[in-house]
């Protein structure tokens, strides 16, 4: 009797179990086994089955995917996003979770609303937001040249203060046209071929102005403008990236540690400031192992975020400038939809995708379980 009802027992959670699987299944691993197929063919689009004809051809994309640099670059980029995920969302987040949890600040609740806020907003309109703020007009230009203004005019007015008569005209010297272009030698070489003669030419048609006039015409002539050219270096043209993502999800990790700081109990850590536990002490040996397995989840979560960064990172940069910003999920994209596809190179990218994560994600497990032994030692 015991025996059936185990048995009817194992058969219904086997019932309830099927669907899921099946889901699972259809929408997980289907794709992923299909994409393999197509990354060893030769397939260019149309119907899968009684279309163009197409047969399996090997490795020969991965070979191609490897050859190339852009693959190569493109896994740099993702390297990046994964490293400032994991080294810096996550140590963030600890920290203002732990904070917020302390009441080390006053208004908690508030704190934890703004920060979480990025996260609800769509990464579309993220990406399009912090790309006019980094653009030529926006709004860190406009503070920027405005201070670059300043200074040039404080500068030019020192230069030019006894370059005027006493009927306020303006008195044009060799010895005031080089002590102008040194100011900003830069800004006059753009304009001119002959840095001289060209402001020359400017001090002339201007020469007959009042002097506050003349100091204003100079500097909105002359005065450096903030560009973001810097941005497409090599170097550093991750870098808007990379601060969008750590401010647009820090805020997520905040309440995912905050909610499991709040289950640690209270009167661990009365017991430790009683010991004379200070914050740190108590942040490192209670804190830290109490959350070790949300942890790991959150890192995981990082991981898989960092691959699939695409719609935030297009709408931000589209990949540029001159490619520089591409990440796999770019990369892959235009590869299948830009120009004339290559469906087999676009799936062998997704391929790696997934094996860049897996393993990334194990060896995130491998941490764990070692933290995990030090911690039961």
């Amino acid at each position: 009797m015991k025996y059936n009802k185990l048995r009817s027992q194992r058969v219904a959670y086997r019932w309830m179990v099927i669907p899921s699987l099946v889901i699972y299944l259809f929408v997980m691993a289907f794709p992923i086994v299909l994409s393999l197929i197509i990354s060893l063919s030769n397939f260019s689009g149309g119907k899968f089955f009684n279309g163009n004809p197409w047969h399996i051809v090997g490795v020969q994309q991965f070979v191609k995917l490897f050859q190339g640099s852009s693959f190569w670059h493109a896994t740099r980029n993702n390297i990046y996003l994964v490293f400032i995920s994991v080294f810096g969302q996550l140590p963030l987040g600890i920290f203002l979770a732990y904070i917020i949890y302390r009441k080390i600040v006053k208004f908690g609740p508030f704190w934890q609303g703004i920060l979480y806020l990025p996260a609800i907003i769509s990464v579309i309109v993220i990406g399009i937001m912090w790309n006019l703020i980094f653009s030529p007009y926006g709004p860190i230009a406009e503070v920027v040249n405005k201070e670059y203004y300043k200074n040039y005019n404080s500068k030019l007015v020192k230069v030019m203060e006894s370059s005027f008569n006493e009927d306020g005209k303006l008195i044009i010297t060799n010895q005031l046209v080089q002590n102008i272009i040194k100011i900003n030698p830069k800004s006059v070489e753009e304009k001119y071929e002959n840095p001289e003669l060209g402001l020359i030419g400017v001090l002339e048609s201007i020469k007959d102005e009042e002097k506050e006039m003349v100091l204003s015409d100079l500097s909105n002539l002359f005065s450096p403008v903030w560009s973001a050219d810097f941005l497409s270096k090599d170097i550093v043209s991750m870098l808007p990236i990379l601060f969008v993502t750590l401010w647009c999800w820090t805020g997520t990790y905040l309440i995912l540690f905050l909610a499991n700081m709040q289950k640690i109990n209270s009167e661990t850590i009365e017991s430790a400031q009683i010991d004379g536990a200070k914050e740190s002490a108590i942040l490192i040996h209670i804190i830290l192992p109490e959350i070790s397995g949300t942890l790991v989840n959150a890192a995981v979560l990082c991981i898989s975020g960092s691959f699939n960064s695409f719609a935030m990172i297009y709408a931000m940069t589209g990949g540029g400038p001159a490619r520089l910003t591409q990440v796999l999920s770019i990369y892959m994209y235009e590869k299948a939809f830009v120009g004339v596809p290559n469906y087999p190179l676009a799936n062998a990218i997704s391929i790696m995708m997934v094996l860049f994560s897996l393993v990334l994600v194990f060896l995130t497990s491998i941490c764990n379980k070692r933290l995990k032994g030090e911690n039961n030692e």
